[in-house]
């Protein structure tokens, strides 16, 4: 008898209902087999987009050869510079095969370097951004959640925050750096969306100061749990690694680049460690970094290189949309830190390893040239005392980091004066003329005319000269007018609580430059770099009895 109508379609329903919690009780029980018996590399994905749980199921195992077939077509359009093409072929690559990290990262690299610099980076900063911002989200909040554990993602998205956002080499850096800047100190309210009436000014999840992250770790006001929130869920960072980064390295500025690229660093080094160091002795040999995954250097690398470069330029002087970022000496003793750290822990892989990369030393001539243009900035922006520190630690450890044996530290100085009139460095010349016009400034208040005229003069020289060895450059590297650099410098001085010069001396510098009596008195402070940051206070402990023994 042959069924039909009504019945039928429901028997069939409760057949199809039937062989779809078979073959969820059977792909459970395959998935744990895997898991046992170690048949993957990764584990299964939960809460997978549909277009992705769609993919996995229908195609099954064919899902590789297509990806094979579109990562070939994908690699034809970058030789043929076709980059908008191949983004989108990289999206479908990623959602056939989510676990492939090199995908993730070459997708992230078109979007930020290829793509980015399609577009004019002075008339349509906003442009490039919007592909840089889009590179970092894209290895953020896809790559590492179906790759957790993958070295070479990690330092993919450390290197952007270090080398396109934080470094000098794209023709829209600045607008990088500030827009990231409003982005951590602007909170968009309630609807969510930046650039609306409800946006919040500095009450972003850094809010007004570099460590505003503290805030987070104990919230007690709505504001504070919407930027908690905000800070778990967009930027995948917590206070509380935030806070570790900054005991460790800090204090650091997180309302620029530099720190961010420290902290996913530092986050890549502490899963690839954990998970890959498997006799627990703290450090990796050469078998266990090749299990790693490679570029676990890499993100060592990162670190010492972002604070290096966070000494030049570490310190927000002021906020958007007057932006503006300037040297951070202070950061110095942490970056030689970090090399010291670095280095040591690739002697000890080498040890555990009973091998001889050699890389160590190739650290070693990094931290040399670090070494020595620190004593020459802290010399020019006169921290005489920490210059000889520095300058006798240098030479004890590096004897050849100086040209002639038995150079004192003021010849030393000077023959880097001499070196640096042919440097067209932005961050290291802008550097210079703020540490020239602070020595200036200083002559001037204790009545030492001719040095105030002559370290102006210079630093006025070593701006001319810039500008002009530039040339066309200008617009990407230029440095501001020179009456610019001038105000910020006076400013630095006169800011409350400012370091710099002892306040009998900064009044003398009022006179002498005829200055109101409130100049600088409404002022942002000046930002205290020696004071450690501190969490919430500690819960009071019950009193307990004496111990009578």
């Amino acid at each position: 008898m042959k069924l039909q109508g009504k019945a039928y379609k429901f028997i069939l329903l409760l057949l199809i209902a039937a062989f779809l919690l078979g073959t969820r009780t059977s792909q459970r029980t395959m998935n744990e087999f895997r898991k046992e018996n170690k048949l993957t590399h990764t584990e299964p994905v939960e809460n997978l987009p549909p277009t992705l749980a769609l993919t996995t199921v229908v195609l099954g195992g064919f899902r590789g050869l297509i990806a094979n077939v579109l990562w070939v077509r994908a690699m034809q359009m970058q030789e043929d510079g076709k980059f908008f093409e191949m983004a989108q072929l990289g999206d479908w690559i990623t959602k056939l095969q989510p676990h492939a990290d090199h995908v993730w990262r070459v997708t992230a690299w078109n979007m930020s370097y290829n793509i980015s610099v399609k577009f004019d980076g002075i008339k349509t900063p906003h442009i490039r951004w919007h592909w840089v911002r889009r590179g970092i989200e894209l290895i953020r909040d896809d790559g590492l959640i179906y790759n957790p554990n993958s070295a070479h993602l990690y330092h993919e998205l450390a290197w952007h925050f270090q080398h396109k956002v934080g470094h000098n080499l794209d023709d829209a850096h600045r607008f990088y750096k500030m827009a990231w800047c409003t982005e951590m100190m602007n909170d968009p309210g309630p609807d969510g969306r930046l650039g609306t009436e409800d946006d919040i000014f500095e009450g972003g999840v850094i809010g007004g100061r570099r460590d505003g992250y503290l805030d987070l770790l104990d919230p007690q006001t709505d504001a504070d749990r919407r930027r908690l929130k905000r800070l778990n869920e967009v930027f995948k960072m917590t206070p509380e690694k935030m806070k570790a980064v900054d005991d460790q390295w800090g204090p650091l500025e997180w309302r620029l680049p530099d720190a961010h690229a420290i902290y996913w660093a530092q986050q890549g080094i502490e899963k690839v460690t954990g998970r890959f160091d498997l006799d627990r002795d703290g450090v990796l040999n050469v078998d266990e970094e090749k299990a790693a995954g490679g570029d676990f250097l890499k993100l060592r690398r990162v670190i010492y290189q972002a604070l290096q470069q966070a000494c030049m330029q570490g310190r927000l002087i002021t906020q958007p949309p007057n932006f503006n970022y300037g040297w951070n000496v202070d950061l110095v003793p942490r970056a030689n830190e970090s090399y010291e750290k670095q280095m040591e822990a690739k002697r000890q892989e080498d040890a555990a390893s009973n091998t001889d990369t050699g890389l160590a030393e190739h650290m070693s001539t990094g931290h040399k040239n670090f070494l020595r243009s620190a004593v020459y900035f802290l010399y020019v922006y006169n921290r005489k005392d920490d210059a000889a520190k520095w300058y006798k630690y240098m030479v004890d450890l590096y004897p050849q980091s100086i040209p002639v044996p038995g150079l004192s530290l003021d010849e030393y100085c000077v023959s880097r004066v001499q070196e640096d009139a042919g440097e067209t460095d932005h961050n290291q010349t802008k550097n210079v003329i703020g540490g020239l016009l602070l020595q200036a400034f200083q002559y001037a208040a204790v009545g030492e005319d001719d040095q105030f005229v002559g370290h102006k003069s210079l630093a006025i020289q070593f701006h001319n000269r810039f500008q002009k060895e530039i040339g066309i450059s200008t617009n990407r590297v230029g440095l501001p007018p020179f009456k610019e650099l001038e105000r910020q410098v006076l400013d630095d001085l006169f800011r409350p609580n400012s370091p710099l010069m002892h306040p009998i001396l900064l009044e003398q510098l009022r006179l002498v430059l005829k200055l109101p009596e409130e100049y600088g008195k409404d002022l942002e402070p000046f930002p205290d770099p020696q004071q450690p940051a501190q969490g919430p206070a500690p819960e009071p402990q019950p009193a307990t009895a004496p111990n009578p023994n």
